[in-house]
C-alpha cells in the first residue's frame, strides 16, 4: 500500500497522541469522512491495529510493571499455542512476544497490584502452565516512549 503525506501525518499523530477523529482531521486539514476512511483503510491493510486507548494501569492500582523472560521446554507450534492459550485466562498479562536470540522463548507483560499479587500470579499461575521451565523477571522502572515515527514514515 502507497501512503501519501496525509496518511503518514494521521500515522504520525496516532503514534504520539491520544486524539478524537474532529481533532485528527482538523490537524492534516482534511473533512472527518475522509480521515475516519483513511484509518479504515490503514486498518484494512494491517498498517494499524485499530484505534485503542492505552490504559493507565497504575491508575487502575497496578503499581508493578513486568517484563517476564519465559522459557519452555518444547519448541514447536502446538506447545506455543497452548502457553498463549493459558496466559489469555491470566488478567494481569497484557502483552505476549515469542523472541529469538536470547534465553527465553517469550517475553511476556504483566501488571500486578503489588509483590505479593506479581508472586501469586508468577509462581501460582504462569510458573504452573506446561513446559514452562524458566523464568525470569525485570521490572519496569519508567516507560519511555521514544520512537519516531515521522523518520521511520520518511522511509516509505
Amino acid at each position: 500500500m502507497e501512503l501519501d503525506r496525509f496518511d503518514k501525518h494521521i500515522l504520525e499523530i496516532l503514534t504520539h497522541e491520544d486524539v478524537n477523529l474532529n481533532e485528527l482531521s482538523e490537524r492534516v486539514n482534511l473533512s472527518v469522512s475522509s480521515v475516519h476512511r483513511r484509518i479504515k483503510h490503514l486498518i484494512d491493510h494491517n498498517i494499524i491495529s485499530g484505534l485503542k486507548r492505552e490504559i493507565n494501569y497504575q491508575k487502575l492500582g497496578f503499581s508493578l510493571h513486568v517484563l517476564l523472560q519465559v522459557s519452555l521446554s518444547k519448541h514447536d507450534s502446538d506447545t506455543f499455542a497452548k502457553f498463549l492459550e493459558e496466559l489469555e485466562n491470566i488478567p494481569e498479562v497484557i502483552n505476549a512476544f515469542l523472541v529469538t536470540g536470547q534465553s527465553a522463548d517469550f517475553i511476556v507483560e504483566v501488571v500486578a497490584r503489588d509483590m505479593e499479587n506479581y508472586s501469586q500470579i508468577l509462581l501460582s499461575r504462569i510458573g504452573k502452565i506446561e513446559h514452562v521451565v524458566a523464568l525470569h523477571s525485570s521490572f519496569v522502572i519508567k516507560e519511555y516512549n521514544v520512537f519516531n515515527c515521522s523518520g521511520l514514515l520518511n522511509k516509505v
